[in-house]
């Protein structure tokens, strides 16, 4: 084991993420034996009860060793050998790490500061994969998390490889290996339940928080790895609604796609309609027969005809884009044809990545609002059970993406104004026209603008509440026809749904109020608040693919440009996300760096910032 010492410069301090550094190594380094737990704190000028978050002593100079060469700082580095078995690497680098420091094994950090040093602490320095069947395990699941629109150079997977295939193995390569092994397992656990990517970061209102809900991960480590259950609880992790599973496969299937050659560009030009000859035609067989479009027979015919089969096909093809399906091919339709397979591969893993941050935990029956779809779905303990259109905001007034619970329903609903359309519109409107409240059939009341109940009013015949500080909810609409259109972005931000009295009825879930009673209370014209019995979550979310009936990925356009901020996520370095998500039931204090510049002491009952 080689122990580098970092040599400073006169000016710098020789303090470095909370460590004692030595400016000259001595001409021969010491020998350890294997060491307890207390004498791994003695030895590093602690007392057996300092806590691991403390660190107002030196550390001494024997876990100065070779993680060091992370600093930023200019230096020469000098190293000398250590002896001792893999026990005393790990105790080291989990000394460093409570310190504040950086453990790099093979130009990869270890990135858990929580889970990894517990682990090893309650093993007693010990490492953890001395079953060459678990350590298999944990690889087969690395690689695999390709399959989830992971990208496995996340999780150590080279730097283990290489040292796997290390002969003759050594105590070092012994412990670094087991460092590297339990770091990718947490690493993969993290992502799998949380997801890379911080949505908080993408949207500061984000409130769908995620947690493990009390359990403790480090014990749930623990048996995975004893019990020889690495796999099935990473896959425990994992979404169990059926939808991540379907979006799964059809990652596969365009992977297989990609791999096969992906498909043909088509040259632009006029319009392709039934009846036309055009040589494109011949290309638009065969694109749409790659995507199982077109019937392989028809797929095949090299015919420039445009006949019922393509026809057909492209209807299918326009159906499962978000594009009025009148089988022919205009402009929209070229646009999504052309598409390279590798954007629609990123589209289905932002999707999957959205999925990990909400699709846990979710009650049986809840009210489902895609945003890109401008569709609202009442799910059930199986699936989707109905839906109907629904308008969203426009791009410059975009529907917030939030978790909520539906409470209360109101027929022939009033409208106050909100305050943000009250200050962008109402009150210029006003000023530059005294009788605009009047025009408009708006009064003062309580100093608040309000458009009483009617048949003008923007709220339609009935509005379901859902109190959120957006002030944003789902209510019917005077404006019918901007259902019959294809990109439905018109409101403020709130949700105008097509058929809301049979959304309102399933709401209730009371056999008192069937969409036929709550039509006619709204008959009378007189308001009225009806509470649900039990509040009904909504959840109002964003992704652009998603699985049809039949099983069919569909590909829908992103309306709101919120997908390369994902794909990027996905593709940065490791990094885990700079809030609590994590609760423990341990109370050592532990050291975390929300800024790399400012530290915060946690106790585990707090939670911690990163694994």
């Amino acid at each position: 084991m080689a122990i580098h010492r970092n040599r400073y410069p006169r000016a710098f301090n020789g303090v470095f993420f909370g460590l004692r550094l030595v400016l000259s190594p001595p001409r021969s380094g010491p020998t350890l034996t294997r060491p307890s737990r207390a004498a791994v704190r003695a030895s590093a000028g602690r007392s057996p009860g300092h806590r691991a978050g403390d660190v107002r002593r030196p550390l001494g100079p024997i876990l100065l060793f070779w993680l060091l060469p992370v600093c930023v700082v200019r230096a020469s580095v000098a190293s000398t050998v250590v002896e001792g078995g893999p026990d005393q690497v790990i105790a080291a680098a989990v000394e460093v790490t409570h310190g504040g420091g950086k453990v790099v094994i093979d130009g990869d950090p270890l990135a858990s500061a929580v889970v990894l040093p517990e682990l090893y602490e309650r093993r007693g320095f010990q490492p953890a994969w001395t079953s060459p069947a678990m350590a298999d395990e944990l690889v087969r699941a690395i690689r695999e998390s390709a399959d989830d629109g992971l990208d496995p150079a996340d999780y150590h997977l080279t730097a283990i490889e290489r040292l796997r295939a290390t002969t003759p193995a050594t105590p070092e390569t012994q412990a670094r290996l087991d460092l590297l092994l339990t770091d990718a397992a947490v690493r993969l656990a993290y992502h799998l339940r949380f997801g890379k990517v911080d949505p908080q970061a993408l949207d500061a209102d984000w409130n769908l928080e995620s947690d493990l809900g009390g359990i403790d991960p480090v014990t749930v480590l623990q048996q995975a790895i004893d019990q020889g259950r690495i796999r099935q609880t990473l896959d425990e992790l994992k979404p169990r609604y059926p939808f991540y599973a379907r979006l799964k496969g059809a990652l596969a299937e365009y992977r297989r796609i990609a791999a096969a050659g992906g498909w043909d560009t088509i040259p632009a030009g006029g319009s392709l309609k039934p009846g036309v000859t055009d040589t494109r035609v011949t290309l638009l067989r065969r694109r749409l027969g790659v995507t199982g479009d077109l019937p392989g027979a028809a797929a095949a015919d090299p015919s420039s005809r445009y006949d019922a089969a393509v026809e057909a096909g492209v209807k299918a093809f326009q159906g499962r884009h978000g594009i009025p399906a009148d089988g022919t091919v205009g402009p929209a339709t070229l646009r999504a044809l052309v598409v390279p397979v590798a954007a629609r591969i990123d589209q289905i893993r932002a999707t999957l990545e959205r999925c990990r941050w909400v699709m846990h935990d979710l009650p049986d029956r809840f009210v489902l609002v895609n945003v890109a779809s401008f569709t609202v779905t009442f799910m059930g303990p199986d699936g989707p059970t109905w839906d109907s259109p629904v308008v969203v905001g426009k791009p410059y007034t975009k529907t917030p993406i939030f978790r909520a619970d539906m409470r209360y329903i109101v027929l022939n609903p009033t409208w106050t104004v909100p305050p943000g359309i009250m200050r962008k519109e109402v009150i210029p409107a006003m000023r530059r026209d005294p009788h605009y409240l009047a025009r408009k059939g708006y009064v003062m009341m309580n100093g608040q603008v309000v458009q009483p109940a009617g048949p003008k009013n923007a709220l339609g015949r009935v509005k379901l509440i859902l109190p959120n500080p957006h002030h944003v909810y789902l209510h019917d609409t005077p404006q019918k026809s901007y259902f019959s259109e294809t990109s439905r972005t018109f409101s403020h931000g709130c949700v105008r749904v097509q058929k809301p009295f049979e959304l309102a009825a399933l709401a209730l879930d009371d056999p008192a109020w069937t969409t036929q009673t709550l039509l006619d209370a709204a008959a009378t014209g007189k308001t009225r608040t009806i509470v649900l019995q039990k509040p009904r979550p909504v959840l109002i979310f964003y992704w652009t693919a998603e699985m049809d009936r039949d099983g069919r990925v569909q590909f829908l356009p992103d309306v709101y440009g919120r997908d390369p901020a994902i794909i990027r996520g996905l593709a940065a370095r490791f990094t885990f996300r700079k809030r609590a998500v994590l609760g423990a039931t341990a109370d050592l204090p532990l050291l975390v760096e929300p800024t790399g510049r400012r530290r915060r002491t946690l106790t585990r009952q707090q939670g911690s910032l990163s694994p």
